[in-house]
């Protein structure tokens, strides 16, 4: 292998090595987005079920209380 090849090569492999470096960083800043908005919903039904817990416990102190 001369000069010229080589050059060639590490060429090829920054290429390489760039895009691959791209591609994980998109697939890691997808992945905090899809678990933020997860994060969100989670925390939207905690907030449903906590309304519904409270109608419940007004429900029975009418009731019972």
């Amino acid at each position: 292998m001369n000069r010229k090849t080589n050059t060639a090569m590490i060429a090829l492999l920054g290429t390489i090595l760039l895009g691959l470096s791209t591609y994980v960083l998109i697939t890691i800043v997808e992945l905090q987005v899809h678990i933020g908005m997860l994060t969100e919903e989670i925390m939207s039904i905690d907030k449903q079920i906590g309304r519904i817990y409270n109608h419940m416990d007004r429900l029975t102190s009418k009731w019972f209380g």
